[in-house]
């Protein structure tokens, strides 16, 4: 490109529900020469039944699985972005505009019968981006962090939220200022196919008050799934289960955790199948009402297959900015707590990896956690235990009033009310008939209701046999 001298180029067409049964991401190439400043994109479609999503590859790669091109995506939260070497619009990488063939990519989430016509703009300028200045949007905190209650040996947290990196409002920094009011120890922050929100977090590491756990969610048309940890960029261009599959083996082969995410309707659904694999999945997601009783039936029925899956619960919180109000957010609901030696990510991964995890409804609790004691030796949840008969041990904190089942393959065990707000019982188990336990705190509200609310959850403990 010569020295102050702009270029520009349009992109029309019109895609049909066929096409997007065919491949629903479209790539269009454009060309960036040396001495590119900024590169601005704009598009624009008929909206009315249709959805079109943006993301931007450089001239490194747009393959599947080729994370060195990836500069970012937006989904449809926006209809301009800008890359620049030193700043991008949220949900874009900065950094070198590499010369070549770059791609804009149009997902095409929703076309309706009638065709979707779309129209995008590129512009490359030579002059650089100029860094907008960013503050603060500030908070109202729902509850107060002194409620929160703590629990020695155990962590509590988020694992699922966004950022204005993806369609919500509100940066790294007041995600992290909120969940600090509320008490949190750890935040994995999972913004929609992209990585762009881990430079900020990086700059915050040294100075938040709590833990914090890169995350992407890997968002695609046939369901949802977070990876947490550090590692590369994961490939959101799942068709298949094959593909979905390729996701899972490089975010594991990175010691990174992959979880499934609101597996229920609505949610959207899991339609890639449960036999892929996969370490977690999210029985709980925001608040309870929001059809969560259908994620953990089928977390149930995966434990009954023998599959040694681990429960998890996040927020899925997307704040938004509301005038007189500041950022209105709802971290912590549920809260995911997470038995851990020590502060460090590496540790709460573990422990996730590891079924140490209960789910309560918010940082004020309740919290429930059990482990299984026979023949002198203590087996906490996710543990596994050669012995088939003990005895159960539940401890509930902030639980008054609430009813304790515990849960086996079969079914509920038994039930108690949990009397006083710190209370401890014992029950006999016979935990090789059962192949495994967990516990689960209701919230008693007589018959008119189908089921009753959930408060808490552990996972389980597993008979392994002699």
């Amino acid at each position: 490109m010569s020295e102050g001298v702009a270029r520009r180029k349009i992109f029309r067409g019109k895609v049909y529900p066929a096409d997007r049964e065919r491949d629903p991401y479209l790539l269009l190439p454009f060309e960036v020469s040396p001495g590119a400043g900024r590169i601005e994109i704009g598009y624009a479609y008929d909206e009315e039944g249709n959805t079109l999503d943006l993301g931007v590859f450089d001239s490194r790669g747009c393959g599947f699985l080729t994370p060195e091109g990836f500069r970012g995506w937006s989904g449809s939260a926006r209809r301009e972005v800008v890359i620049g070497e030193d700043w991008a619009t949220p949900g874009y990488l900065p950094g070198p505009l590499y010369p070549g063939t770059w791609h804009v990519i149009l997902g095409l989430y929703r076309v309706g019968p009638r065709g979707c016509s779309y129209e995008v703009e590129v512009r490359i300028k030579p002059e650089p981006v100029d860094v907008p200045p960013e503050g603060p949007v500030g908070e109202r905190p729902l509850f107060p962090k002194d409620g929160a209650i703590k629990v020695p040996g155990w962590l509590r947290g988020d694992l699922h939220c966004h950022t204005h990196h993806s369609e919500a409002q509100g940066s790294v920094a007041d995600l992290v200022a909120a969940a600090e009011r509320k008490g949190l120890d750890f935040l994995a922050i999972t913004d929609h196919n992209t990585t762009s929100h881990w430079r900020e977090m990086e700059g915050l590491g040294k100075e938040a008050g709590l833990i914090l756990i890169p995350g992407e969610e890997i968002t695609t048309y046939r369901g949802h799934a977070n990876v947490w940890g550090r590692g590369r960029w994961l490939d959101f261009r799942c068709r298949t289960r094959e593909e979905m599959k390729r996701v899972y083996d490089a975010a594991s082969s990175e010691g990174r955790v992959f979880s499934v995410n609101h597996p229920k309707p609505g949610g959207p659904p899991w339609e890639f199948g449960f036999d892929l694999p996969f370490h977690c999945i999210e029985v709980w997601h925001g608040l309870w009402s929001m059809g969560n009783e259908h994620s953990l039936e089928t977390w149930r029925r995966l434990l009954q297959t023998g599959r040694r899956v681990v429960a998890v619960g996040g927020s899925d919180t997307h704040p938004l900015v509301a005038p007189h109000r500041g950022l209105v957010e709802w971290l912590g609901l549920p809260t995911t707590w997470v038995m851990a030696p020590d502060r460090s990510p590496r540790a709460i991964l573990k422990g996730i990896r590891g079924g140490r995890v209960s789910i309560s409804a918010c940082p004020h609790g309740p919290f429930v956690a059990i482990e299984f004691v026979s023949r002198g030796k203590r087996f906490p949840q996710g543990g596994r235990s050669p012995y088939g008969k003990g005895i159960v041990a539940v401890e509930v904190l902030e639980g008054e009033g609430l009813e304790l089942r515990l849960c086996g393959a079969r079914g509920t065990l038994c039930r108690a009310t949990i009397s006083g707000r710190s209370w401890r019982e014992e029950f006999p188990v016979k935990l090789d008939a059962e192949g495994f336990v967990y516990a689960e705190v209701r919230v008693p509200v007589g018959p008119l209701m189908d089921r009753e609310p959930l408060a808490a959850l552990t996972n389980p403990v597993w008979y392994t046999g002699n």
